[in-house]
């Protein structure tokens, strides 16, 4: 049996999930299609994804196809759509060997399909197009096509039409009945297909579907079929074209040869992590290399539990792309994307992803109703960012408080709602926060500190020093002197802590202290090191006032409304102090509006913009806060 794990990607509300319980259906995994709009869906089976109608988790589906070249086991991943699950995509990239790219017609490409395009021609993963709702826009695909050639830098092949009679015919099925210039695109991307083809005088041949079959690999060749998951048509077609397409070869790296895609909790089965094995591999060969490899006090005899997903059944030779999930293990180390490997050090890392992972602006302050109920909820909280790292917890011990760090406003809402599920204990949390920093204005002053004290009888000493901006939100110390460890210490240890709080009582950022000269005076070093750290504290929050702004983390949006709504839409934009990048008309008397604003002013907008619109939400956000990309709170 050959495998081919297959990713289906897509703008939110393309038509992804509908697409998966298509392919469910036609292969007879499951008896009835289901809607979003009736939430019995195969693919989003959380609460959360049934009430807001969109995927919030990958989800995992195996089938047997059978097409005339061969019988296939494809496993089809369905990924969410919404940019706060982004990272749930990137993960799975490693692993993807084909992508169906879902679009919709009668649109041009939309933001996040064009950002998770970007992704998968980074990874170098082949990738196959169905333009969606065919049913509902016709042949209204022409502006798809265009941003498609200009978002990939080279024109995709349509490999579908409308006969006379209006019936779809596709490549795979019907290929003497498409025109010569389409057979000619087919291999016009590889000279030696081209020549021998022309070599070919027989025409016993058929270069076209050599080419078909090996260029979406190579990156050369990008096909495009199109129909509707809602009816079916063009679903098997797609299934075929994809098989057809030659798949994208793991990277085989030293260490285990199992990719980690995705952790889940399930109430029967404990934890476990999906994974991908990209070459063959024994249970038996594992646990041995681990005997050795582990420490003793994270080894468990025979700890590889490793089960088929369909029939639940222990597994004790992983076969390279099968997908098979492996049981929690305390000698393992399963980061989502990432390689599995053993706990080998004493106290072993921590189990968070690495420095890819970038800390969000968004969080949320939560206390337990009872506060010998704290370890209940950490258990639940530590679940959550288990299965989840793009969720980041932290304990305050000294306020009992546990803050919950997210990637959006609508990530930390479903979090919150998914640790409270299934229990009566009351949770008290705050609004989201946002992260804020004063950052430092452009400039460069020279400044005096000094300090006196006991009638004027002890003195800090004469300190002379440059407070001048970064190019970042750095803080930096840099001595041009030469000085004492001691002193050194102090002087640093003082100018951190007098950036803790500015003139807006937030951190300040984004400044150098540079050290120009020192006159340290005579007498006792305790008493002059008091006296200097008063006078950096005073003398560099003097400068706070005047040279600081307070700045935020800003957010990119992208909706797509009915024009009869524009006009509301803006007006609540407005009145959040949004700035309106473009308005453009798009098709099916629908607007193209992108805007941009403060992150904490556009909390709650997501949810307005549905009241407004009577159901559309937004359909793409990004929010981010780094030296080059902010927004200016007030001044």
């Amino acid at each position: 049996m050959k495998f081919r794990t297959v990713g289906i990607f897509a703008h939110i509300d393309s038509g992804k999930t509908t697409l998966t319980e298509r392919i469910l259906f036609e292969a007879g995994k499951i008896s009835a299609v289901g809607s979003i709009e009736d939430g019995n869906t195969e693919s989003d089976s959380l609460q959360e994804e049934i009430e807001r109608g969109i995927s919030i988790r990958t989800t995992f589906h195996s089938i047997p196809w059978k097409t005339t070249f061969g019988e296939y086991q494809i496993q089809i991943v369905d990924t969410p759509g919404h940019i706060d699950f982004r990272n749930q995509v990137t993960d799975l990239l490693p692993a993807m060997e084909t992508a169906i790219v879902v679009l919709e017609a009668g649109s041009v490409v939309q933001s996040q399909a064009r950002l998770v395009m970007e992704e998968l021609l980074l990874a170098k993963v082949p990738m196959v197009f169905f333009i969606n709702k065919l049913d509902r826009f016709g042949e209204e695909y022409l502006d798809t096509l265009v941003s498609l050639e200009e978002i990939l830098g080279e024109a995709p092949v349509t490999l579908f039409q409308r006969d006379p009679e209006g019936k779809m015919e596709y490549y795979l099925k019907a290929p003497t009945r498409f025109p010569k210039a389409v057979k000619e695109e087919l291999i016009s991307w590889n000279d030696d297909l081209m020549i021998s083809s022309w070599n070919d005088t027989s025409g016993q041949t058929d270069f076209t579907m050599i080419g078909l079959h090996t260029g979406p690999k190579e990156g050369k060749l990008y096909p495009v079929y199109g129909g509707s998951a809602k009816t079916g048509e063009g679903v098997r077609e797609l299934l075929d074209l994809v098989l057809w397409t030659e798949p994208k070869e793991p990277l085989l790296e030293e260490g285990i040869p199992v990719l980690v895609l995705s952790r889940r909790t399930n109430e029967e089965f404990g934890r476990y992590s999906v994974v991908y094995p990209t070459s063959e591999i024994t249970t038996k060969a594992l646990d041995g290399f681990a005997k050795k490899t582990i420490l003793p006090v994270f080894y468990e005899e025979g700890g590889f539990s490793f089960v088929d997903p369909e029939t639940l059944d222990p597994i004790s030779t992983l076969q390279p792309g099968k997908l098979v999930l492996l049981k929690e293990n305390s000698g393992l180390i399963s980061h989502p994307g990432k390689r599995l490997q053993f706990r080998t050090n004493g106290e072993g890392p921590k189990d968070t992803n690495p420095s890819d992972r970038i800390p969000s602006p968004f969080s949320v302050v939560i206390e337990p109703e009872h506060s010998d109920e704290k370890e209940f909820w950490l258990c639940r909280l530590e679940e959550l960012t288990w299965e989840d790292p793009g969720y980041q917890l932290q304990n305050k011990e000294d306020t009992g408080q546990l803050v919950l760090f997210g990637r959006g406003e609508l990530h930390l809402e479903i979090g919150i709602r998914r640790i409270r599920e299934r229990t009566e204990k009351k949770l008290n949390f705050s609004s989201i926060n946002i992260a804020k920093i004063e950052l430092l204005k452009k400039m460069s002053h020279k400044v005096a500190l000094e300090h006196r004290a006991f009638e004027d009888q002890k003195s800090s000493g004469a300190l002379i020093a440059v407070l001048e901006d970064t190019a970042d939100f750095s803080k930096q110390i840099a001595f041009e002197v030469s000085l004492p460890e001691e002193v050194k210490n102090s002087i640093e240890t003082s100018f951190l802590e007098a950036c803790l709080h500015g003139f807006y009582g937030e951190e300040v950022a984004g400044l150098r202290f540079r050290i120009l000269s020192y006159e340290m005076p005579k007498g006792d070093l305790q008493t002059t090191l008091t006296l200097l750290k008063v006078a950096i504290l005073a003398g560099v929050k003097e400068l706070f006032p005047s040279n600081t702004y307070l700045v935020g983390p800003l957010t990119e949006v992208d909706v797509m409304v009915d024009a009869d709504h524009l006009g509301v839409v803006l007006s609540d934009l407005s009145r959040r102090n949004a700035k309106v990048e473009s308005i453009w008309e798009a098709v099916a008397g629908k607007s193209h509006l992108k805007a941009n604003a403060p992150a904490q002013n556009l909390l709650g907008f997501s949810g307005a913009l549905r009241n407004m619109t009577k159901g559309i939400g937004i359909s793409w956000e990004r929010t981010a806060f780094t030296s080059e990309f902010y927004a200016v709170l007030k001044e």
